[in-house]
């Protein structure tokens, strides 16, 4: 069996782990703390990968090892700029799709956790969730707006017009 067919396979098989275990590996490899795409699993990976089997394909047909390097080298960097593009482009789209805090205030939510009078509750916004305070306490399902922000995790909310039930 060729190194390039075993660097392959290893490469995929990584790649596949980085797909299920996403940050945890990243975490485990110490890689979180270089704060760039560039030294992603995914990345380091799909570089393998696509280094070895670039390099098995090349080395079938020329029977060059080094040439089969060299075309490897050439198909891991792309693989490699190919998956940091891609890990960019998704990061921007995950922030991008993010609630700001100044655009909540006067949006609609409904309570998916009740609200006490003197505590917090849990809101759902859309696809996100926030922790909210209101006045009077509100029961799980009444919909809201919001009023005001009290940090970026939590928000204050008032009940929609008479959607309490009355005492």
């Amino acid at each position: 069996m060729s190194v390039f067919l075993i660097l392959g396979v290893v490469g995929i098989a990584v790649l596949l782990v980085s797909l299920i275990l996403g940050d945890l590996l990243d975490s485990a490899l110490h890689f979180d703390g270089l704060d760039s795409e560039v030294f992603s699993t995914s990345v380091i990976a799909a570089f393998i990968g696509a280094f070895g089997f670039g390099g098995v394909a090349v080395q079938e047909f020329t029977n060059n090892v080094w040439l089969a390097s060299l075309v490897g080298m050439v198909t891991g960097s792309l693989a490699g700029w190919g998956a940091v593009t891609l890990t960019r482009f998704l990061k921007r789209a995950e922030t991008g799709q993010a609630l700001r805090s100044d655009h909540l205030i006067g949006a609609e939510a409904h309570v998916i956790t009740d609200i006490p009078e003197d505590g917090f509750g849990e809101i759902r916004i859309g696809t996100h969730k926030r922790a909210a305070r209101a006045e009077l306490p509100i029961p799980a399902g009444t919909p809201v707006w919001v009023s005001g922000v009290l940090s970026p995790t939590a928000v204050e909310v008032r009940p929609s017009v008479n959607e309490l039930p009355q005492p």
